[in-house]
């Protein structure tokens, strides 16, 4: 039987395919967040990586693990690929033997691109009544990726966090969604003493994003020997990920620096209102989360993708004021680029300030609830 229109916006029921990083479940959370307010529901198909299911048990999300794997050129990823988007597609038809949705939420990537294929079928299907609304994708890079052009072309309706550089690759531009966990938690003093840090010194937090980045773990390694002084001024908040922790825990100790390194934070609004400002990568959430909580940032964007996207996502924040780009060369000339910026710019208070300013102007509160808007607008 269909849901009248009324229980459809009043109680939606809403499958969110993405995953294989904090970066693509992050919005799917905040989507969450808004449509249980709404009392409605969400499900999520997300990878079987381990970030995944951290992240989402511990907002507890309902969700399901998919055996999507990335798509390869070599024939025996190329393998493991196909037949993980045979396996999902059996999953989703089970699944929705079970549960009707009001729509579908693609966020991209590859966990996205192995489900669709199910998602389609479900909707072709004549035997299966658990599938009634419309297939979105929100795209979250300013490059479209490979698979969300894919997705794009069979998707009801396209939507973006941020503008492309691909004209007329979507309908609507709505923000990047948020979930309230990232953003900052209360006053900068109640969030550096959360995390056992002094409530009055400038606090710099270095983030890799959910998997980490080595080079910006050596990065400080370089800084730590070279600026010591320096950086005994700051205190440091650092995830890691799983390398390096303890090398890093233990050569800040050393040093003389206060610091409290940790693989990854779930609860990433207290690290932002912690921090002072940030050294960071340039995924889209990154990006999002910084210009949300308008923290001046340093971005070293990961510098060995094809379409160079995460120097694309930190370019309007660069234009608005709000940050800084260094190329990261993982070497001496990186560090003393990203040393020159948080040692003269970074600690002149009326330039940090005019950062900040330039960040709040840019921020989309109202993105989750845009993105919702459409999934249920008939």
């Amino acid at each position: 039987m269909m849901a009248s229109q009324q229980e459809v916006s009043t109680h939606p029921n809403i499958l969110i395919i993405g995953g294989g990083s904090g970066g693509h479940i992050s919005p799917g959370l905040a989507v969450a967040e808004s449509i249980s307010e709404m009392g409605g529901r969400c499900h999520v198909l997300c990878s079987e990586r381990a970030i995944d299911r951290s992240m989402l048990e511990d907002e507890n999300v309902s969700y399901q693990s998919m055996p999507a794997r990335p798509f390869s050129t070599r024939p025996a990823g190329l393998w493991r690929c196909l037949r993980g988007i045979r396996q999902c597609t059996s999953d989703v038809n089970d699944l929705m033997a079970t549960q009707t949705f009001d729509g579908v939420l693609a966020l991209g990537g590859f966990v996205a691109a192995s489900v669709m294929p199910g998602i389609l079928k479900a909707r072709r299907s004549g035997g299966i009544d658990g599938f009634k609304g419309k297939i979105i994708l929100l795209n979250l890079d300013r490059i479209p990726g490979k698979a969300n052009r894919q997705i794009a072309r069979k998707a009801d309706l396209v939507l973006t966090a941020v503008d492309t550089v691909q004209p007329g690759f979507a309908s609507m531009t709505t923000g990047l969604p948020i979930r309230s966990a990232a953003m900052a938690s209360g006053t900068r003093s109640h969030c550096r003493i959360q995390l056992g840090l002094d409530p009055d010194r400038t606090t710099l937090l270095v983030t890799g994003a959910s998997q980490g980045a080595s080079s910006l773990n050596k990065l400080m390694f370089r800084l730590i020997d070279s600026h010591r002084d320096r950086l005994q001024a700051l205190q440091i908040i650092h995830l890691s990920g799983q390398q390096s922790r303890d090398e890093l825990a233990g050569a800040y100790e050393t040093a003389g620096i206060r610091a409290v390194v940790h693989p990854f934070m779930h609860e990433m609004g207290l690290a932002w209102g912690a921090a002072s400002m940030t050294i960071s990568r340039a995924g889209a959430n990154s990006v999002a989360e910084i210009q949300a909580n308008a923290i001046p940032a340093i971005f070293l964007p990961y510098p060995h993708h094809r379409d160079q996207h995460q120097f694309h996502n930190a370019r309007p924040l660069v234009d608005a004021g709000g940050s800084h780009v260094v190329e990261d060369l993982d070497d001496e000339t990186t560090a003393g680029a990203v040393a020159d910026l948080l040692f003269s710019v970074f600690q002149d208070s009326a330039s940090h300030q005019a950062m900040a300013t330039a960040l709040q102007a840019q921020a989309r509160p109202e993105a989750a609830r845009r993105v919702i808007s459409a999934l249920l607008d008939s």
